[in-house]
């Protein structure tokens, strides 16, 4: 297997964990690309070319997956932070402290 196939391999396992939910295991993922990225000569050879693409094709499928998990999230914390909101309408009134008694 090339080095620009394993980048292929690699984009496909990190698509695979991100829609699984599985996001634990994308820093080993990153490692394991960083460390493929750096063995590759600078300017990739003709050949690479179609794996390249599918890699960048595997790549903004799993930007597009975080982002809608992450848009997600952040629609579930709204619906926190509302419920809260309602939920203190139905509790009783607290009265404030009274910071000096009578006597002084």
């Amino acid at each position: 297997m090339s080095p620009y196939d394993a980048l292929v391999d690699l984009a496909e396992r990190e698509l695979e964990f991100v829609s699984a939910g599985d996001t634990e295991r994308l820093p080993e993922i990153a490692k394991q690309r960083n460390a493929l990225l750096a063995s590759l000569p600078p300017v990739p050879p003709p050949e690479a070319q179609p794996a390249l693409e599918r890699t960048l094709a595997l790549q903004n499928s799993v930007t597009a997956e975080l982002q809608r998990r992450r848009d997600g999230i952040a629609a579930d914390l709204r619906k926190l932070t509302h419920g809260r909101t309602a939920m203190r309408g139905y509790a009783p009134a607290i009265e404030p402290r009274k910071l000096v008694d009578r006597a002084g």
